[in-house]
């Protein structure tokens, strides 16, 4: 029989191996390192390492059968793409690994710059930060819980977020370092925007999910052609803002309601209003058009009515200067054009700091998390 004493020191070393064992589960390591002395939270870590993996397997040349679930499949394909300025061919784990190590560069270079400008959040900043973190935990929150991401890393990554807004406005806002000036802002609006306004005469109808057919389409662009026509007449005699707007309507009071009925179905009476619209088009958003939209502005000239088939609808357009439709100011607000202005150069210098400081990343402890452990779903 076992004395007391050889009793004790079995259970000590079964509970000893015990926590052994668990304490392997617990003490996965709560950092990855540094980049230029930024303390990498394992978190944040996992959900870039997971949001790379969102962009990996939409590029991976997977075989037949293989679909983005399989995380192994992913890793090894063949992925070709862009990252930064360069164009990449390589496997999967290293695009992933690339990508990840990119955004975690570009993490450190806002918390960086954040400091360095004195900076700090306002309420509503943080505020916003906590209910998009919310509201993606919500949506998402198993597949996340599953990848070993909380709710507070998605708040914490929304913060940096935040951060680089707040960079932005400090550096080129209007009391910035270096603020974008007037002239500035002029320039973009006159010579790289276009603000328009437009009828459209529908060429789909979403009651039946059916696109116009051949001789519907036909129809339908006839109807465009002379709804252009009817509003360059009455162009001449308009004399202010208010007299175009109101043109545009009554327009689409008499042309929508003809598109439809072309379209084989019934219009509802006032619906024509819901097809009018003015919008100031940006460099990204004129980009998706290709050449056709600004070809046939820049034929028709300023002020001018004309048609652009735009897939969905037949566009009767018309290209106008943008401070006779709005103030500067609020143009400045209502389509944030610091943003556009100077956001994806702010980036393209985050990236290029955070690549530039030095890294002194734990590469155990990034083995901890391997790629290879991602879940697509919970």
């Amino acid at each position: 029989m076992k004395s007391l004493h050889a009793r004790f020191l079995s259970l000590g070393l079964a509970l000893a191996m015990l926590l052994g064992v668990t304490g392997c589960t617990i003490s996965t390591p709560a950092t990855v390192g540094t980049i230029g002395g930024v303390e990498i939270p394992a978190g944040i870590y996992l959900l870039a390492q997971y949001n790379a993996y969102q962009t990996v397997s939409d590029l991976a040349d997977l075989a037949t059968g293989e679909t983005a679930d399989n995380v192994k499949a992913v890793l090894k394909a063949e992925c070709t793409g862009t990252i930064g300025d360069e164009e990449v061919t390589t496997d999967g784990a290293d695009y992933l690994q690339r990508l990840t190590l990119r955004s975690l560069q570009y993490y450190a270079a806002v918390e960086t710059k954040f400091a360095e400008l004195g900076a700090t959040l306002e309420d509503a900043a943080t505020s916003e930060a906590a209910d998009t973190a919310a509201s993606m935990w919500e949506s998402d929150g198993d597949v996340y819980k599953a990848n070993g991401i909380s709710q507070a890393t998605l708040e914490l990554y929304e913060l940096n977020s935040a951060k680089a807004d707040a960079c932005l406005e400090l550096l080129y806002g209007a009391n910035g370092q270096t603020p974008v000036t007037d002239e500035d802002y002029l320039d973009f609006l006159n010579n790289e925007c276009r603000y328009v306004d437009v009828v459209q005469l529908p060429l789909y109808d979403s009651a039946s999910y059916a696109f116009a057919d051949e001789d519907q389409s036909t129809q339908i662009k006839a109807l465009a052609e002379e709804c252009a026509a009817t509003l360059n007449e009455w162009a001449t005699s308009e004399s202010g803002r208010s007299e175009r707007f109101t043109s545009m309507y009554e327009a689409a009071d008499q042309y929508v309601p003809q598109a439809i009925e072309a379209l084989g179905a019934t219009p509802e009476s006032g619906m024509g209003a819901y097809y009018v619209g003015s919008q100031l088009l940006t460099p990204d958003t004129l980009k998706s058009y290709g050449t056709t939209l600004t070809d046939a502005l820049d034929a028709a000239g300023k002020g001018v009515w004309t048609t652009v088939d735009l897939g969905m609808s037949i566009g009767v357009m018309c290209d106008v200067n943008p401070l006779d439709a709005d103030t500067l100011e609020n143009f400045k607000t209502n389509y944030d054009l610091l943003s556009l202005l100077k956001k994806e150069e702010l980036e393209a210098q985050f990236y290029a700091d955070g690549a530039a400081m030095e890294q002194n990343l734990d590469t155990s402890a990034m083995n901890t998390y391997k790629a290879s452990k991602i879940k697509t779903t919970a």
